[in-house]
């Protein structure tokens, strides 16, 4: 994928996601710490104390990768999940319980099977996003809280220029040196398009009966963090 082609939808999204993430989940994690100065850990770390669940809870890890989610759900006492459309990022995770490869929009969980559900840095890559949330609607427990961060265009422009200078032109040089592909860093960036902005991410979450939706802002806008939780059923 040159840097200056438009980017895939629809099905073509969908098979190149999961054939770059194959491609590069050898060197996923060494590659993203490295390039973010561990700053994707950070905001995993507040992400996992919004969870604010109790030992023991069932937690579904949505696009878990090579399972950073999904060491520190085990690690803090819970029952977790991991599932990822890209079969070798599950083959490379270290200590993922539970792995499962599938598509997040089409799981094969019963009605009502969570806690809750994390998602790290992987909204962006879903096709159909609408039907992802109606989907992990589906597969929350009433109460159930979902929480998911991610990358985003940041709004100062002092910062602004600074990320777009890092990630779209240096990165993919460093993704070139670590991974060997050069494509996929070039692509990571720009997949901050897919993204809406922050007031119809809300209403979506709020449009599939999700309530407390909230889309907040960190490391200097640069990444964001949606919540939102499943409401409790009426007597």
């Amino acid at each position: 994928m040159r840097s200056n082609s438009a980017l895939p939808t629809g099905s073509e999204k969908k098979k190149m996601v999961r054939e770059m993430f194959d491609t590069i989940a050898p060197t996923y994690e060494k590659a993203n710490t490295f390039m973010t100065f561990g700053l994707d850990k950070y905001a995993r770390n507040i992400a996992m104390k919004e969870l604010r669940l109790a030992k023991g809870s069932t937690i579904l890890d949505l696009a878990s990768g090579t399972g950073d989610f999904s060491r520190m759900l085990t690690k803090a006492g819970m029952n977790t999940v991991a599932v990822d459309l890209s079969h070798n990022m599950l083959k490379f995770a270290t200590d993922t319980k539970n792995p499962v490869q599938c598509d997040g929009t089409a799981l094969p969980f019963q009605d009502s099977s969570f806690d809750g559900v994390v998602c790290g840095y992987a909204l962006r890559n879903f096709v159909d996003l609408n039907a992802l949330i109606v989907e992990m609607s589906r597969v929350l427990k009433p109460g159930g809280k979902f929480i998911a961060v991610d990358v985003s265009v940041p709004t100062n422009p002092v910062i602004k220029f600074g990320n777009q200078l890092w990630f779209a032109r240096i990165a993919p040089k460093i993704g070139r040196i670590i991974s060997k592909n050069r494509e996929a860093y070039e692509y990571l960036p720009r997949s901050t398009s897919y993204m809406p902005d922050d007031e119809k991410l809300t209403a979506m979450f709020e449009e599939n009966g999700f309530e407390a939706v909230r889309v907040s802002r960190l490391v200097a806008t640069s990444l964001i963090m949606v919540v939102a939780t499943k409401p409790v059923e009426e007597v």
